[in-house]
């Protein structure tokens, strides 16, 4: 066996990592992670093990950086929305006021 499988997967997330365009996609991710896993259950425990092992673990924190981001941006547009929903109210209710 080989851990090419294993390295494919971890430099494919590396590249989409790096990619400042990259918008994570449900099905894309689900794919990578099935491949992933798989490789993984058949990778050899040789002499890059360690290598491929700093790799993971450096992509995942570039992940968890980009999660951290993302729930804050989700965040900035629930904030936002909230504030249109109570504008929203606030008009009705001087309309109807008005009348």
């Amino acid at each position: 066996m080989s851990n090419e499988g294993l390295r494919a997967s971890i430099e494919q997330m590396e590249a989409w990592v790096a990619d400042p365009s990259w918008v994570p996609e449900a099905d894309a991710l689900a794919r990578w992670h099935t491949d992933f896993q798989a490789a993984l259950s058949q990778a050899e425990k040789g002499h890059d093990w360690a290598d491929l092992m700093a790799k993971a673990h450096a992509v995942g924190q570039q992940l968890d950086s980009l999660a951290v981001r993302f729930a804050g941006f989700r965040d900035e547009m629930k904030a936002e929305l909230e504030a249109y929903e109570r504008g929203d109210r606030a008009l009705k209710g001087y309309r109807a006021s008005a009348r």
